[in-house]
């Protein structure tokens, strides 16, 4: 069952239980959606040995990619929320292992350098099979290697940007996502 099939009463028959008891704990599809993505997200590794920030994002973004590949439905909630309390903590870990790395950047700079490699690795993930005949269906290091190389192509031109006093404003969103903890 995947996150974007994903409903109540399937809950249900996965845990034995019945569908008024799934329901008496979760008051709708949208919130069991958002709790499952939220679990599903938490599976993300964000630690590294990596030095650089550089190859930090390149570890998660790779990461990402194959949870959202192993996961249909968590790149959409990943991507526009709501979200969880625990997967803003996510958000703000990621953000602080990319501080770690550079402490020059501001917060606003590890946002938008982490949460763009999140947006580039979900949008790189090909889960509609559908598209593609089965005999011409890619290799999974075929679209590592894509997934690898536009990752690189964006943190190449991020760094020349950023060296060059080019980043642009964050403006927090309504829903609190990435920018939901002022600097501090």
């Amino acid at each position: 069952m995947g996150l974007d099939r994903l409903t109540r009463a399937e809950v249900a028959q996965v845990l034995g239980v019945s569908a008024a008891t799934i329901r008496h704990h979760v008051d709708s599809t949208d919130r069991l959606y958002s709790l499952a993505c939220a679990r599903a997200f938490g599976r993300l590794q964000l630690d590294s040995d990596s030095k650089s920030w550089q190859d930090y994002l390149r570890t998660l973004g790779q990461r990402f990619a194959e949870l959202v590949t192993a996961t249909p439905g968590l790149e959409d909630y990943v991507l526009r929320g709501p979200y969880e309390e625990r997967t803003l903590e996510q958000f703000e870990r990621i953000m602080n292992e990319v501080l770690l790395r550079k402490p020059e950047f501001d917060r606003a700079t590890a946002h938008l350098l982490g949460s763009r490699t999140l947006i580039i690795s979900a949008a790189l993930h090909t889960p509609a099979r559908n598209r593609y005949p089965d005999s011409q269906y890619p290799k999974p290091e075929t679209l590592s290697a894509v997934v690898s190389w536009t990752l690189d192509a964006f943190l190449v031109g991020a760094e020349k940007m950023i060296d060059s006093g080019l980043v642009p404003t964050v403006v927090p969103t309504p829903d609190a996502s990435w920018t939901h903890i002022s600097d501090h």
